[in-house]
C-alpha cells in the first residue's frame, strides 16, 4: 500500500502537492510538540484494537473483493503504529495527519475518475464568465471518445483545457489544507467537516480565476505564454491555499484566542 501510494503520488504533479502539504504538516506537528513526544512502546488495548481493525479491513478487502477497504485499513494501521510508538496521549497530535494520509489515498483513487468532469466544469465556468464580460468565447470538444480534448477559444486565441488545467491539484489541496490546518489548530470535528467542502469550493474558484487570467491576458504576452501560464498558476495556487489556511487556522469567532495546538 505504501509503495503504491508513493508511486502514484510521484507520477502526478497535482497529487505531489498533497504529499508536500502532508510533509509540511507533519514537520509542524513534530515542531509544535517536540517537548511532549517520547517513544513509549504503548501496546494498550486501544492500540491493539486499531491494529486488529487494520487487519480486519484488509482481510475484508481481499476476501470480499472490496478493494477500497484497504484505505481505512491503511489509516487504522498508521494510527495503531503511531499510538504504539508515542502513546495514547501524544497520538492525538497525529490524528490530523492520519486523516490527511487517508484523504491522500482517496485523492489518488479519484484522479482518473474526476479528470474529465473537472475539465468540463472549469471550461464551462470560464466560458460563462467570459461571456458575461462580453468576450464571446467558444467551447468545443475535439479528439476521440477515449481521449477527448476541450478547447476554449476567446479573443482569437485557442486554449486547451488539459488535464493540468482541471484544477484537481488546487481543489484537492484546498480540501487537504482545510483538513490539516483545522485539525492541527484544534478545531472541533464538525467545524473541520464544514471546512473541507469550503476548501474544495475555494480551490475551484481560484482555478477558474487562473484559467480566466490566462485566456484573457495571453494576447498581451505574445511569445511568453509558458511564463504567463506558470505565473498565473503559481499565484492562484498559493493565494487559494493561503485563503483556505487562514480560514481554517484563525481563532474561533468570539473567543479572541489562538486555536489550540492539540486536536
Amino acid at each position: 500500500m505504501t509503495r503504491w501510494l508513493v508511486a502514484e503520488t510521484a507520477a502526478r504533479q497535482q497529487i505531489r502537492q498533497g504529499a508536500i502539504l502532508l510533509g509540511g504538516a507533519a514537520a509542524l506537528v513534530v515542531w509544535q510538540h517536540r517537548g511532549e513526544l517520547r517513544v513509549k512502546g504503548d501496546l494498550c488495548n486501544r492500540t491493539l484494537l486499531l491494529v486488529a481493525g487494520a487487519f480486519a479491513a484488509v482481510a475484508a478487502a481481499g476476501l470480499g473483493k472490496a478493494r477500497l477497504l484497504v484505505v481505512p485499513g491503511f489509516a487504522l494501521a498508521l494510527a495503531g503504529c503511531l499510538q504504539a510508538l508515542f502513546g495514547r496521549e501524544a497520538y492525538r497530535f497525529f490524528r490530523p495527519l492520519v486523516s490527511g494520509v487517508a484523504a491522500l489515498c482517496v485523492i489518488v483513487l479519484a484522479f482518473p475518475v474526476l479528470d474529465w468532469p473537472l475539465r468540463q466544469l472549469a471550461g464551462v465556468g470560464a466560458a460563462q464568465v467570459l461571456a458575461g464580460l462580453g468576450l464571446a468565447p467558444n467551447l468545443a470538444v475535439s479528439g476521440t471518445a477515449t481521449d477527448p480534448q476541450l478547447v476554449l477559444s476567446v479573443a482569437g486565441g485557442h486554449f486547451l483545457v488539459a488535464t493540468e488545467c482541471n484544477g484537481f491539484g488546487l481543489i484537492t489541496s484546498g480540501a487537504l489544507v482545510a483538513l490539516l490546518a483545522g485539525g492541527i489548530a484544534g478545531r472541533r470535528w464538525w467545524t473541520v467537516a464544514a471546512l473541507v467542502p469550503a476548501g474544495l469550493a475555494i480551490g475551484f474558484v481560484f482555478n477558474l480565476l487562473r484559467i480566466l487570467a490566462i485566456s484573457t491576458m495571453a494576447r498581451y504576452f505574445p511569445g511568453n505564454y509558458d511564463a504567463l501560464h506558470e505565473v498565473a498558476g503559481t499565484l492562484a495556487l498559493w493565494a487559494g491555499l493561503g485563503l483556505v489556511g487562514w480560514i481554517a487556522w484563525r481563532p474561533e469567532r468570539g473567543t479572541g484566542a489562538a486555536p489550540k495546538k492539540s486536536s
